[in-house]
């Protein structure tokens, strides 16, 4: 009887060799399927970069159509050259605006700080 109950404990410890393949074979493939999936995450953030930035210059292809359109119009042609150009009608002098980031004065003022005491 103990012939009996040994064989039956061995035929219940069996492993099927086609599982082991199978996940050996998984494995030789993850790094394959990691670097698939990685690449579809980089082209697609791209893809939807490169649609936006396409949008955007069919946007200005299309103003400066309209601009060459109208090229013309005495009154577009003085709007163009004093946006863009910043020119202004004999006797006129354009006047530039900049303005300064707050930042920069925000770090002067804390680099001034330290050294008072």
């Amino acid at each position: 009887m103990a012939w009996q109950e040994y064989i039956k404990k061995k035929q219940k410890c069996k492993i099927d060799p086609y599982k082991i393949m199978f996940f050996f074979f998984l494995l030789y493939l993850s790094p394959s399927i990691y670097n698939g999936v990685k690449d579809y995450i980089e082209y697609t953030k791209k893809l939807k970069e490169l649609l936006e930035r396409k949008t955007k210059l069919e946007k200005e292809v299309k103003e400066l159509r309209e601009i060459a359109y109208h090229m013309n119009d005495p009154y577009i042609i003085e709007k163009i050259a004093r946006e863009k150009l910043f020119m202004g009608r004999p006797g006129e002098e354009p006047i530039l605006i900049i303005e300064k980031n707050t930042e920069d004065k925000k770090l002067k003022i804390d680099f001034l700080n330290l050294f008072k005491k």
